[in-house]
């Protein structure tokens, strides 16, 4: 099987992640895999979380769709040779320079559409592909494509996460600098600015737990409402003014005794990748109930008001009933949707596509 797809590559966007869990286990898998991704200077995401050197079957030819100066080097494209064609979040992608060269493509590859839209696009070239068949996450994206596809054109194969890792809570610590005696609850990147206001929820915790909150982030916009309570906070706050890459982004999730993700609901059909990312260092997951957790049950302990956020935080310390509950779950969950059985999923598909004339 020889898979062309273009997608974020390397970058802490949703799509980006996706393609990089799919992609990096097919070619694991002995999928010849060709991956046409952004410019470093025009990239969907907000920041590179991983300085590494590209893989091999990297390459970077084109703009995002909104870049004023849109450009897109069709050649390294279709100088190569696939019989697979993915699209990863298409309405970032050059849109209109793809038109141009789709025609070619469909005569030689079966096309795949995978979409992290989370409504109908309002972009007027986004219709305009006659795709093979097109990918979606869960019933909600379902619910507004077949709006524009026929039914049979769609498939649910969920958001793939990262899969068990588990590690030395107390070997992780002394190799951060970290206190081994202190409770430590976790954040970082973007989603890091929508902790700052469960403070009050934070404080009550600390009366009960010697604890920590290790922020981790580079942007200045996260960081500095953190320092501005720092010196008002009953608990600890130790910022991290970096951007993690994966590796240390797992040594973190282990040092801690748990993570928060506090991302309010907005409209439409969203996932959380970072908790897809996350969930496999197996820290626990204290998360607002929100739009972006709709995908999990117990695998997150979910909370809605911020008192909830205090009886889940001291929970998860106690190891308590959800606690118990929420390790179990995530186990479960991680068999079933880590990237190697999400990823088969995607070959499946494949395959059958090009079983069909």
């Amino acid at each position: 099987m020889k898979v062309a797809m273009m997608a974020a590559w390397n970058t802490d966007s949703g799509a980006s992640i996706h393609a990089e869990y799919i992609g990096r286990t097919m070619v694991e898998k002995g999928v010849d895999l060709k991956v046409y991704s952004f410019f470093k200077h025009s990239f969907h995401g907000t920041t590179f979380t991983e300085i590494t050197p590209e893989e091999p079957y990297v390459t970077e030819c084109f703009t995002v769709y909104s870049d004023p100066a849109p450009k897109f080097n069709t050649k390294p494209l279709m100088d190569s040779d696939f019989d697979i064609f993915v699209a990863e979040d298409l309405g970032m992608l050059p849109m209109k320079q793809m038109l141009e060269i789709f025609p070619q493509i469909k005569k030689r590859a079966k096309t795949v559409n995978v979409v992290h839209d989370n409504k109908l696009s309002k972009k007027p070239e986004y219709f305009c592909f006659d795709w093979d068949h097109v990918v979606c996450f869960d019933k909600r994206y379902y619910r507004f494509l077949k709006k524009k596809y026929p039914r049979r054109k769609i498939s649910i194969i969920p958001y793939p996460c990262h899969p068990l890792v588990p590690g030395d809570k107390t070997a992780a610590r002394k190799e951060l600098g970290l206190p081994q005696d202190k409770k430590i609850i976790f954040i970082f990147g973007q989603a890091a600015k929508f902790v700052e206001d469960a403070n009050v929820a934070l404080d009550c915790v600390a009366q009960k737990y010697d604890m920590t909150l290790v922020v981790a982030s580079k942007d200045k916009n996260v960081l500095d409402p953190f320092i501005r309570i720092k010196p008002k906070a009953k608990f600890g706050i130790n910022l991290v003014k970096s951007t993690l890459d994966r590796a240390t982004l797992y040594k973190y999730l282990h040092a801690a005794d748990c993570m928060i993700y506090n991302k309010p609901s907005i409209e439409g059909a969203v996932v959380s990748s970072t908790i897809f990312q996350c969930m496999g260092a197996g820290c626990p997951i204290v998360a607002r109930n929100s739009s972006f957790t709709y995908s999990f049950g117990r695998e997150v302990i979910k909370y809605r008001h911020y008192y909830e956020l205090e009886d889940s935080i001291i929970d998860v310390f106690a190891k308590g009933r959800r606690y118990r509950a929420q390790q179990k779950a995530v186990v479960k969950y991680l068999k079933k949707n880590s990237m190697v059985p999400v990823t088969e999923r995607f070959m499946g598909l494949f395959e059958d596509l090009l079983k069909k004339k």
